[in-house]
């Protein structure tokens, strides 16, 4: 069968909807605990339900045709998106911790701790 532009689009956005309601279902059942250790792919979830529904028109009619053969293909977008976000951020973690304490600009902006004084014991070798 084939359908138009208009239809393809609204198939997915209904297809898509309804498997964001079943996530949001199942994410409310879960523990508060567990929804922060899941907190970067509820927000990748969050953003291609967005993408999927919001900006439907700015996506080739043959990717989103091809995504309508998949009974669940928010969760085929999730998992290929979650796949391409994964990095190692603690070098860039440990640059940037470096760079703080060589600028050494953020007194001005963050309340310091009064009670507290560095101990000078020497060089440290991590």
């Amino acid at each position: 069968m084939d359908m138009t532009v208009g239809e393809v689009r609204e198939a997915l956005r209904r297809k898509i909807e309804l498997r964001w309601s079943e996530h949001q279902a199942e994410m409310l059942r879960s523990p508060a605990a567990e929804l922060f250790s899941r907190a970067g792919e509820i927000a990748a979830a969050q953003l291609c339900y967005e993408q999927l529904t919001e900006y439907l028109d700015c996506y080739a009619i043959e990717d989103l045709e091809y995504l309508l053969r998949f009974e669940d293909p928010l969760a085929v977008v999730c998992d290929q998106w979650a796949s391409r976000q994964e990095f190692d951020p603690s070098h860039e973690f440990k640059e940037m911790l470096a760079e703080l304490q060589d600028e050494q600009t953020l007194e001005r902006d963050y309340p310091l701790d009064v009670d507290w004084t560095p101990e000078r014991s020497g060089p440290f070798l991590c």
